[in-house]
């Protein structure tokens, strides 16, 4: 038994820890906020019938497959052939926001060129294939190639490629080099 007297504590610990990475993660990949809190929510559901030995120790990589598959089935049904969408404007959230770009948004200037960076940041992803896009939203939330792998199905090495030619498409996209080089001159 856990502190709450229970046993399920474990389950209201990820639930703190894992709803808004996963809403976000899912709205991404169905470009809708209620699909995407009906994935996430079904993720919690099944979560819930599962024994803490089944979900392990950390069971972010098991909730994100689970809300991944549920994404995956509704776009399915509803006859969309490509699994990611595009998405619609983030909110601006602070826990969206690194902590090192938060300290500095106390100038309004610094706050605006940010969102638009970001914006521009999330205009070039939806331009890469689906899979290298899906790689890559996963490694910003923190995950390793082990855990994105568990979580999409496919192979640690098979991610890491992926994430890699994502990147490196990023890098060589011709907006991204401009705004290196201003950064550089600045």
């Amino acid at each position: 038994m856990d502190a709450t007297g229970d046993g399920h504590g474990w389950i209201l610990a990820a639930v703190d820890a894992y709803e808004l990475p996963l809403v976000r993660y899912a709205r991404r990949l169905l470009g809708d906020v209620d699909l995407a809190a009906d994935a996430v929510q079904h993720a919690f559901v099944q979560l819930c019938g599962q024994s803490r030995a089944t979900a392990g120790e950390n069971p972010a990589a098991w909730l994100f497959r689970v809300c991944r598959n549920r994404a995956l089935d509704h776009l399915r049904r509803a006859g969309r052939e490509q699994p990611l969408v595009e998405e619609a404007a983030e909110p601006a959230t602070g826990s969206a926001m690194p902590p090192a770009m938060a300290d500095r948004s106390a100038d309004p200037a610094t706050a605006v060129e940010q969102r638009e960076l970001a914006a521009r940041l999330r205009d070039l992803l939806r331009e890469l294939p689906a899979p290298q896009r899906e790689a890559i939203d996963l490694w910003c939330e923190g995950f390793t190639a082990k855990e994105i792998a568990a979580i999409t199905g496919r192979t640690e090495g098979n991610v890491r490629v992926l994430t890699h030619r994502g990147l490196t498409a990023l890098r060589s996209h011709p907006a991204i080099r401009h705004m290196l080089a201003v950064d550089a001159t600045a």
